[in-house]
């Protein structure tokens, strides 16, 4: 009786380990993106704090149905790390609204963006994605 307790216990515990497990605050329930050219140049280097003084009159694009959503978070997800110091050149934010209203915002420049305190390379299909 004592093996078949120890047995029951394993399987559950492996059932329960193998259940992924999504944290609600890494739900996405919209996405909006704030941008301008993103070809276009300045004489310096735009700071993400200072995005919206100088573009002031950016377009607006905004993803609230679940495939849209996926598509983004995909090509988020499969980013490449960079540690070179670069810092982006901001021609874009994107804003990832969590259903608890808190909002993860993204730097975005050509080369690279940040997004939680890591920069990584700027995927090129997100620059068309937004660009469409």
């Amino acid at each position: 009786m004592k093996k078949l307790s120890i047995a029951i216990i394993l399987i559950a515990s492996t059932l329960f380990a193998c259940k992924p497990k999504t944290n609600p605050a890494d739900e996405v329930k919209s996405i909006r993106f704030k941008f301008t050219e993103l070809g276009r140049e300045t004489q310096f280097r735009i700071t993400c704090d200072k995005f919206d003084y100088y573009f002031p009159e950016s377009k607006v694009k905004n993803f609230t149905q679940k495939a849209g959503i996926d598509s983004v978070m995909q090509l988020l997800t499969d980013m490449k790390r960079t540690d070179d110091g670069y810092q982006p050149d901001v021609r874009g934010k994107i804003y990832l609204t969590h259903p608890n209203n808190t909002v993860d915002t993204l730097c975005v420049g050509v080369k690279v963006l940040t997004y939680k305190s890591g920069t990584y390379e700027t995927p090129q299909a997100l620059l068309a994605l937004i660009q469409k």
